[in-house]
């Protein structure tokens, strides 16, 4: 008989906690026949029963740590040998682990006899399809991230042009100053901020550059946000591209590209979609408006990714086939870079319907401040 296991901190084992609902070190959860099991320590037992979705809690103690301890004096032994009592008491005899399960503890249960399997996707299939409460935990995150956004925005329109760098209050305007603003508009609502991306300029031409620096009128300046609740433990995800001053004629031909080629992906969403096809949608897009790939501004990403208790989870909307399934929520994100001139990236965060999506953000597209 099979049995899940899922081990360790569940603040970044995020199948830990999609199982639990409960944070903590050390934690053990193991499923039996769709039975769920906490195994914690006795320090946090108590805390665990109060807060957990688990019925039944119990702890290492039980099945004998304290004893194995003793006689190995080795924790990583004592702790399998323990585990591996609980895992023969449930009637199994095999574990599922994912993919960045511990070699040495597969290693020290296949010496307690106990056969070990890696699942690769495991539990991929169960977190893509998500529940209303987790879309609204979503949406909620994502007017968070709107109201974030809208402060980095009325920021620069209340910017001034000062020769070649913008004001703000009198003080030269930075993408550090500008990240800062966004960050404590998302502390204020309850959120993890997780370094929002405000990347003006040429270096934006880099997706995952953050910005530093000043901000510069005519320049594109990409606020990607991407913050997490600490109550509900869900992402968001929003990018929005804009310009203070006037943008140059390639600037704004990227820009309405963009906004086409989002268009044309959202076009191609429903359940039974092939996500490649998604992606193949925004890369003709830009064909068609002329940014082909071989020169100047270039497409040079997927076009999406599932959003939940990982900010990048399955599906991908990118060059490998996968078919959508109602009630995912993706994000849809095609841009243009160029080292030479910079980047504009559009990203909206949406729910998969039956025909079609229902799109979770609500922030306006407007390029020029």
């Amino acid at each position: 008989m099979d049995a899940i296991l899922l081990t360790g901190d569940s603040d970044y084992n995020q199948n830990l906690y999609y199982k639990t609902h409960f944070l903590a070190e050390g934690l053990i959860y193991l499923e039996v026949n769709g039975e769920g099991t906490l195994i914690t320590s006795e320090m946090e037992r108590g805390r665990a029963e109060k807060e957990s979705s688990v019925h039944t809690v119990r702890t290492l103690r039980e099945f004998g740590f304290e004893e194995a301890m003793q006689e190995l004096n080795d924790r990583t032994r004592a702790f399998t040998t323990a585990l591996s009592r609980a895992i023969r008491d449930s009637g199994a005899d095999r574990l599922i682990v994912g993919p960045d399960f511990p070699a040495l503890l597969a290693d020290n249960f296949r010496l307690e006899g106990i056969d070990v399997q890696i699942d690769p996707k495991l539990l991929d299939a169960a977190r893509r399809q998500k529940s209303e409460q987790e879309i609204a935990a979503i949406e909620e995150s994502q007017r968070a991230t709107e109201r974030a956004a809208g402060r980095a925005v009325e920021v620069l329109r209340d910017s001034e042009v000062h020769g070649d760098t913008l004001h703000y209050n009198g003080i030269p305007l930075t993408m550090e100053r500008l990240r800062s603003e966004i960050e404590v508009s998302l502390v204020r609502d309850g959120m993890d901020p997780v370094s929002p991306i405000t990347a003006a300029g040429r270096g934006a031409a880099d997706p995952h550059w953050i910005g530093h620096g000043p901000i510069r009128p005519g320049d594109s300046l990409v606020l990607d946000i991407f913050p997490r609740s600490k109550t509900t433990r869900y992402f968001s995800d929003m990018t929005r591209t804009v310009v203070k001053g006037r943008p140059s004629q390639v600037l704004a031909r990227m820009y309405e590209a963009t906004l086409q080629a989002q268009e044309a992906a959202f076009a191609q969403i429903r359940a039974g979609a092939n996500g490649k096809d998604v992606h193949q949608a925004a890369v003709d897009a830009f064909r068609e408006a002329g940014f082909d790939g071989d020169t100047g501004p270039r497409y040079i990403h997927s076009t999406g990714h599932g959003v939940g208790l990982d900010i990048h989870e399955a599906p991908g909307l990118g060059t490998l086939d996968v078919e959508l399934q109602e009630n995912e929520v993706v994000t849809v994100e095609p841009g243009l870079y160029d080292p030479e001139i910079g980047a504009v990236r559009i990203e909206d965060i949406v729910v998969v319907t039956k025909d079609g999506y229902r799109n979770l953000t609500r922030f306006p597209k407007q390029f020029e401040i």
